[in-house]
């Protein structure tokens, strides 16, 4: 049931304080960067074909850029660009909304071509972070699989400082999350499974990386995997946070909980299904759910009644690129379906920073920034 509210415009949700601690780098690129990249590499070359449209406008807009009197013509490009950056967003969107294998195919062709080299690497987060200061955000979690950027020829090391660096001139304090995948350790997949290169790493960028994760194909393969769980050890024993992407397609089973109970997993990717999570931190992103099909809408999405329940939750975007939305969108629609109201922003900010893994001073001083702010004296 909704509760009255105070109503939070649009503008005034952008300036809250706020943080989330579940977002794919590779799932939130810039649809305009995207295209300067896929313009110099040749749109002919992906894959999955762009839309016609986009294709015209995009290279009708670099015309006049490079056109004697292209000064006057500042308007009309900006016009172009614009429209191919918006439609190539929405194709993308509606493609990867189809089907779990739809999105992951999407990254695979179309967004992962493109982050390849460093200086890509470099300004994506860079961008990312930016876009993330705007939207109001005071701290952010980055997490993404170093090993998918190697195709170019850089090493995870080159990767990770590419990343880092970006990072290193955020004005917000950023961690990132290194993620292994779940097909990884499947031997007719892979010939070599990089989770311990991937630990060795992680614990090397100690303290930009703040976390272990692991991601992709939870349906395929389920659970918390056997091949994990030794490394995922090692990384904790390290200092890193562990998190894991668990019940976002499959219901929560006693074997799940089990594991981990023992392995000491206290944040769950997503976390939508069942209600037998106890009290782990739930990384909820509930746009992204609606997105990949898990739910029918916004308003039958379980994150209310998790949050109602007690339950530790958190909300984020998984992405910005597909899902077409940031976190200030998230909680406009949070108070259009379920009411939130200030009180609940306020909560679920400070559960998101209580689990990540900034020192405790530097969540000292953000817990203030959203204590001056949320607990404020109302009129």
């Amino acid at each position: 049931m909704k509760r009255k509210f105070s109503r939070i415009s649009a503008r005034q949700m952008r300036k809250l304080p706020k943080g989330q601690i579940h977002e794919h780098l590779d799932c939130s690129l810039d649809p305009r960067y995207m295209l300067t990249r896929w313009y110099e590499r040749g749109f002919e070359n992906a894959t999955i074909r762009f839309p016609k449209s986009v294709v015209l406008n995009w290279q009708a807009a670099q015309e006049l850029r490079s056109a004697r009197n292209r000064k006057g013509n500042g308007e009309l490009i900006e016009k172009l660009e614009k429209r191919a950056a918006r439609t190539y967003q929405n194709w993308l969107a509606r493609f990867a909304s189809k089907s779990l294998a739809n999105y992951v195919q999407a990254v695979v062709d179309h967004v992962l071509p493109i982050m390849q080299d460093s200086i890509a690497l470099y300004e994506i987060t860079r961008k990312r972070i930016q876009d993330a200061v705007e939207d109001g955000h005071i701290f952010l979690e980055l997490r993404f699989a170093p090993q998918l950027h190697t195709m170019g020829g850089l090493t995870l090391d080159q990767v990770m400082d590419a990343v880092v660096e970006a990072v290193k001139e955020s004005p917000i304090p950023v961690k990132l999350i290194v993620c292994s995948l779940r097909h990884e350790g499947d031997k007719a997949v892979m010939k070599h499974n990089p989770v311990a290169d991937l630990v060795d790493l992680a614990i090397r960028y100690m303290p930009y990386v703040g976390g272990f994760d692991l991601a992709a194909d939870e349906h395929k393969y389920p659970g918390v995997l056997d091949w994990w769980l030794p490394e995922a050890e090692r990384a904790r024993k390290a200092g890193l946070k562990l998190t894991i992407h668990l019940w976002e397609t499959d219901e929560p089973t006693a074997t799940d909980l089990e594991r981990l109970n023992e392995a000491g997993i206290c944040r769950i990717g997503h976390g939508d299904r069942g209600d037998c999570q106890g009290d782990r931190v739930l990384e909820v992103c509930p746009t992204s759910n609606v997105v990949t099909g898990q739910y029918p809408s916004f308003a039958e999405h379980p994150v209310d009644r998790f949050y109602r329940a007690g339950k530790r939750v958190t909300v984020n975007t998984d992405g910005t690129l597909f899902t077409r939305t940031d976190l200030t969108g998230e909680y406009l629609r949070l108070q259009k379906y379920f009411g939130w109201g200030l009180r609940d922003f306020y909560t679920v900010n400070v559960t998101a920073l209580e689990a990540t893994s900034f020192d405790e001073a530097t969540k000292a001083r953000l817990r203030a920034k959203l204590d001056e702010v949320y607990l404020a004296p109302r009129a």
